[in-house]
């Protein structure tokens, strides 16, 4: 996945793109879900530059590629006005994964002045040091870092509407390229002969009709070695509404990806969601780390622990 953003801002100077402006700022999430042509489902399109990361992506600005993503000046500062930063909640944790060091989640969180209200902020930064080998494809020459393409969060049942987006902190980052009220990934796929458009069978907004139990970590076809990209049914590009979880799909990893390009780390992750006067806890496995097989690689999900309300939990 490489970044466009510098390329973009020249090539807009010219006068050449003609890429519509969209709507910055956090996009709400109804239970019911959103309406797409071909039904129901649980995800909304964001960056929908890059095709989820299988080729060149603009990064967003003020002015375009900007549905789901806000502006603020930092990642101290609230991305909605009337926030201001809870005490304690500045804080990076490291995450292990089969000994290793997988990389480490940057969080942050926010509370409005009436206390009703909070901004849940995850950042994920992937083990870039050449001894961080997660061999998950033998078949491959060498080892394979973990490729991420899924961050699942939880805590949020008690909104009706939460809202959700992103912040594109500079060029290393992965955009979001789609955010849903799901506990369950989807598997995406590009096609082989050209990696900007999505593969036959893959939905960029997978349905909600005929989806697996809420409880599914991954939907798809799953390893595609050495058939990519595989070919899903109906069914294999579904995802269940799940009111306490939100899912961000992005592109990162800390070493290189098949498709040849990387960035190592995601953008901020932001939810807004209810919660009370009381501190915010450290909920264990509210946190969901997945690689689903964006090329060829084997599906893997990683736990790790997150901020979230008081009295969260990580039902489905």
């Amino acid at each position: 996945m490489r970044n466009l953003s510098l390329h973009a801002a020249i090539v807009a100077v010219l006068g050449v793109v003609s890429g519509a402006a969209q709507a910055t700022g956090l996009v709400g999430l109804p239970s019911t879900g959103f309406s797409t042509a071909g039904g129901t489902s649980a995800y909304t399109l964001c960056n929908q530059t890059g095709n989820f990361g299988s080729d060149d992506f603009t990064a967003p600005t003020t002015s375009a590629n900007n549905t789901c993503a806000v502006f603020p000046s930092n990642i101290n500062t609230s991305p909605v006005s009337g926030f201001t930063l809870v005490s304690g909640t500045s804080v990076t944790r490291t995450i292990t994964a089969n000994g290793q060091t997988l990389g480490t989640l940057e969080e942050r969180v926010f509370r409005n002045s009436n206390n009703t209200e909070c901004i849940y902020g995850k950042r994920l930064r992937m083990n870039t040091a050449a001894s961080a080998n997660f061999d998950y494809n033998p078949q491959l020459t060498g080892a394979q870092k973990l490729e991420v393409n899924d961050v699942a969060l939880a805590g949020f049942s008690s909104t009706t509407t939460p809202e959700a987006g992103y912040y594109f902190t500079n060029i290393s980052d992965s955009p979001v390229f789609r955010i849903g009220r799901a506990h369950t990934s989807v598997q995406m796929q590009a096609d082989g002969s050209n990696p900007a458009n999505i593969a036959s069978g893959y939905l960029a907004q997978p349905l909600t009709s005929g989806a697996p139990a809420a409880s599914t970590e991954i939907n798809g076809v799953g390893q595609t070695y050495p058939t990519f990209p595989g070919s899903p049914t109906a069914a294999q590009q579904t995802a269940a509404i799940s009111t306490n979880w939100v899912d961000f799909t992005m592109d990162i990893t800390g070493g290189e990806d098949e498709d040849g390009t990387t960035e190592p780390d995601s953008s901020m992750l932001y939810v807004r969601a209810a919660c009370t006067s009381a501190a915010p806890v450290a909920l264990a496995n509210s946190v969901k780390i997945r690689q689903t097989g964006q090329e060829t690689q084997p599906w893997v999900t990683i736990s790790t622990t997150g901020f979230a309300r008081s009295g969260a939990n990580t039902s489905f």
